[in-house]
C-alpha cells in the first residue's frame, strides 16, 4: 500500500470533518480500485459534505462495475438512511452503465432492495428497465408494486399502458392509485375510455381526475367538469386543474371551449371561486384561467382582488381581459383603490380590452403618484391610439423612472400621431437630458425625416446618453446626411456613443457604410469592433463578409462570437465549412455559438456533425445541439429528439428538445 493512500485512510478516520472531506476529495483524484469500498463506507458519513465528497470520488473511479456493486450493497445499509440515499443518488448520476445491476436488484429477496432498484431506475429512464419494471407489478410486496407503477410513469415508455391497465381489473387499491397516476404520465389517448369508468368509484375518483386532465382529451370533459363544484375540496380542485389542462389544448373559438362554457353552470362557478382562494398556488392558477374561458362577470371583482397578488398578477389581467366589456366598469373603479398594483392592474386591462371612451378616465392616471400606474396608464393609452392623449403622454418622457419613459415613448409611437413632431423636435433643445434622449429615440421610432438635421446636431450634446439616442434614430431614418452624422459619431470620446453609432451604421446598405465599419474592426476597444460585426452583418453584402471571415483568425473570442453569429443567417457558400471547423474549437464558447449557428443556418449538410455532438460530455454544449437540431429544420431530427424527450435523465435537456420537436413539427 503506498504512502499517500495509507495517510488518507487514516485521514478519513478524522475526528475533524475538513479533514475526512478533504480525504475523500483526494481519493477521488487517486483513482485506484482500493479506495472504492472506503468510499462506499463514507457515504454513510453523519456530515452532508463528506457524503457529496465521497459520491463525486466515487464517480471519478475507472472500475464503474465495482463501484456500482458496492453501491447496491450500501442499499442493505438498514440502520443509516444516509448512507442508502447517498448510494441511490450516486447510482442515478452513474445512469445507463448501472442499469442491468439495478434491474437484477429488482428480483432481489429483499423486498426493501428491490424497491429501492425500482425508484432508482425510475429515475434514470433508460428504456431497458421498463420490462423487469412491468414484472414487478405482480411482486409479492405491495410497496414494490405500487413503486413498479409509479416509476412506469416517469420512465414514459408506451409499452407500459396495456400492463397498468390490466392492474385496474384488481383488487389492489395502492396498485391501482399509483397505476392510475403513471397512465396519466404516458399521455395516452387508448386509456380514456379505460378510466373514464371508474368515475363513479368515490375512492379512485382524485387520481382518475387528474390522470384524464393530463392526458388532456377532450373527450373527458363532459365527465369531469361536474366534479369543480363536488363538495370535497380535494376533488374539486383536481377536476379544477384537470379542466385547465384540456383547456389549455383547446384554442379559442373550438367546440371544446363552446362545450365548456355551456357545461360548467352556475354552481360550477361558484366552485371556481372557491378554488380561487385555495393556498395551493396551481389550484388558483388554474381557476382563474377557466374564469377567464368562461367570461362571467360575477367572478370579476374576484380577480380584481386578486390582481393585488404578484404571483398572479399577470394572469389574472389575462383572465380579466377574457371577460372584457362586462368588466369594464368594476376595473373603473378599481383605478381608485388604494393597492397600487391594483390600479396598475386595471389600467393595463382597461387598454387591452380597447374601449376608447375610457381615455378620460386613464388620462389622470399619468399622474398617479406610483410609477408602475403611470407606466400601465400610459401603455394602456398607447393600445388606446387615441390622438387626444399625445400631450398627457409627453411629460411622461421626462419622469424619474426609466420604466415610465419607456411606456411614454412606446405609447406615443403606438398613437403615431404625426402632429407632436415639431414638440418633440423643440425637446431636442430642452434643458433637461431626460426630454432630449427622449425625443430623440421617438423621432427615430417615428422615422422622421426633417428631424435629421436637428439630430445631426445632438450628436454633439454634453450629455452621452442624448448623442447615443441621436445615433441610433439616425440609423433607423437613413439618408445620406445621416450616414455623415454616424460616421461622425465614430470619433466619439464615449465607447458608447461610438458603439450605438457602428450598430446603426449597419442600417445603410452604402459602399461607404462597409468601409467604415471595416476600419473599425481594429478599434482598440474589442465591443466596439463587436458592434462593427454586427453593423456589417445588417448590410450582409459581398464586401461585408469579406471583411468579416478573415477576422475568424484574429482569436479574440467575443469578436469571433458576434461574427458566428451573423454569418448564421448568411446563404454565402463560405459560411458553412467557416461554422464547421469552428466547431473544433478549444474555446468551447465559440463551439456552442457555433453549434447554434449550423443550427440557425438551415444546410442539411451540417445534421451528421450535429448528431455526433448530441454525446457531448459538456452540458451546455449538448444543450446547444439539441437546440441547433430543431433550428436546422432537419426532419431526421425528430427520432433523436424523442428518444432524448424519452429517456434523457437530465429535464432542462428533455425541455430543450422537446421545444426543438414543436419547431420542428410547425416547420
Amino acid at each position: 500500500m503506498s504512502d499517500q493512500l495509507e495517510a488518507l485512510l487514516k485521514e478519513i478516520e478524522s475526528g475533524d470533518p475538513e479533514v475526512r472531506r478533504g480525504a475523500a476529495e483526494k481519493m477521488g483524484r487517486l483513482q485506484d480500485r482500493r479506495v472504492i469500498i472506503p468510499l462506499t463506507r463514507l457515504l454513510g458519513d453523519g456530515n452532508w459534505r463528506i457524503r457529496k465528497a465521497s459520491i463525486q470520488s466515487l464517480l471519478q473511479m475507472p472500475d464503474i462495475e465495482e463501484v456500482i456493486s458496492n453501491l447496491i450493497l450500501a442499499l442493505r445499509s438498514e440502520d443509516n438512511a444516509g448512507m442508502r440515499n447517498s448510494a441511490a443518488e450516486a447510482l442515478i448520476r452513474i445512469g445507463s452503465a448501472a442499469v442491468p445491476s439495478l434491474c437484477h436488484a429488482v428480483k432481489d429477496p429483499d423486498h426493501d432492495i428491490r424497491k429501492f432498484a425500482i425508484d432508482i431506475l425510475g429515475d434514470i429512464r433508460d428504456p431497458r428497465s421498463v420490462e423487469p419494471i412491468i414484472e414487478a407489478l405482480k411482486d409479492t410486496s405491495e410497496n414494490v408494486r405500487a413503486s413498479a407503477a409509479e416509476n412506469l410513469g416517469k420512465i414514459g415508455d408506451a409499452k407500459a399502458l396495456d400492463p397498468l391497465l390490466d392492474v385496474l381489473s384488481g383488487d389492489d387499491f395502492l396498485l391501482k392509485f399509483s397505476a392510475i397516476e403513471a397512465i396519466g404520465k404516458l399521455g395516452d389517448d387508448r386509456a380514456v375510455s379505460r378510466l373514464l369508468a371508474f368515475i363513479p368509484d368515490r375512492a379512485l375518483r382524485k387520481p382518475v381526475v387528474e390522470a384524464l386532465g393530463r392526458l388532456g382529451n377532450p373527450e373527458a370533459l363532459p365527465a369531469i367538469v361536474p366534479f369543480i363544484q363536488d363538495k370535497k375540496r380535494i376533488v374539486r380542485n383536481a377536476a379544477v386543474v384537470g379542466v385547465a389542462e384540456i383547456m389549455k389544448r383547446s384554442p379559442e373559438g373550438t367546440e371544446t371551449l363552446q362545450k365548456f362554457r355551456e357545461s360548467v353552470g352556475g354552481e360550477g362557478v361558484d366552485g371556481l371561486i372557491e378554488a380561487i382562494q385555495e393556498d395551493d398556488p396551481s389550484i388558483r392558477l388554474a381557476a382563474i384561467r377557466m374564469i377567464g374561458l368562461l367570461g362571467d362577470p360575477k367572478c370579476v371583482h374576484y380577480l380584481i382582488d386578486i390582481l393585488g397578488d404578484l404571483d398572479f398578477h399577470e394572469v389574472t389581467i389575462e383572465a380579466l381581459q377574457h371577460i372584457g366589456a362586462s368588466a369594464e366598469q368594476e376595473l373603473i373603479q378599481a383605478l381608485d383603490h388604494p393597492d397600487e398594483l391594483i390600479r396598475k392592474g386595471a389600467a393595463h386591462v382597461i387598454g387591452r380590452i380597447g374601449n376608447v371612451k375610457t381615455v378620460r378616465r386613464l388620462i389622470p392616471m399619468l399622474k398617479d403618484k406610483n410609477g408602475h400606474v403611470r407606466q400601465s396608464a400610459a401603455m394602456a393609452l398607447g393600445m388606446l391610439k387615441d390622438p387626444i392623449t399625445v400631450e398627457q403622454i409627453i411629460p411622461l418622457l421626462n419622469d424619474p423612472y426609466p420604466d415610465v419613459q419607456n411606456a411614454a415613448v412606446m405609447a406615443l409611437h403606438e398613437i403615431g400621431d404625426r402632429s407632436c413632431i415639431p414638440r418633440l423636435i423643440s425637446l431636442l433643445s430642452d434643458p433637461s437630458v431626460l426630454y432630449r434622449k427622449n425625443a430623440a429615440i421617438l423621432l427615430g421610432d417615428l422615422c422622421v425625416k426633417e428631424a435629421v438635421d436637428p439630430l445631426v446636431f445632438a450628436l454633439k450634446d454634453e450629455d452621452p446618453d442624448v448623442r447615443k439616442a441621436a445615433a441610433t434614430a439616425l440609423g433607423r431614418i437613413g439618408g445620406g446626411r445621416a450616414q455623415e452624422g454616424m460616421i461622425h459619431a465614430l470619433s466619439d470620446e464615449e465607447p458608447d456613443v461610438r458603439l450605438s453609432a457602428a450598430m446603426a451604421l449597419g442600417h445603410f446598405q452604402t459602399d461607404e457604410a462597409v468601409r467604415v465599419l471595416t476600419s473599425i474592426l481594429q478599434d482598440e476597444n474589442i465591443w466596439i469592433r463587436c458592434a462593427a460585426v454586427k453593423g456589417l452583418g445588417k448590410i450582409g453584402n459581398d464586401k461585408a463578409l469579406d471583411a468579416l471571415i478573415p477576422m475568424l483568425k484574429e482569436n479574440i473570442p467575443p469578436v469571433e462570437i458576434a461574427i458566428i453569429e451573423v454569418l448564421a443567417g448568411k446563404k454565402d457558400r463560405r459560411v458553412f465549412p467557416v461554422l464547421l471547423k469552428k466547431l473544433e474549437h478549444t474555446d468551447k464558447e465559440i463551439r456552442r455559438a457555433a453549434i447554434l449557428a449550423l443550427g440557425k443556418n438551415g444546410n442539411p449538410a451540417a445534421f451528421e456533425s450535429l448528431l455526433y455532438l448530441l454525446d457531448s460530455s459538456d452540458w451546455s454544449e449538448r444543450n446547444a445541439t439539441v437546440e441547433a437540431m430543431g433550428l436546422l429544420g432537419d426532419p431526421r431530427a425528430l427520432l433523436y429528439l424523442k428518444d432524448i424527450i424519452k429517456n434523457d435523465p437530465d429535464p432542462l435537456i428533455r425541455k430543450t428538445a422537446e421545444i426543438a420537436v414543436q419547431k420542428l413539427t410547425r416547420n
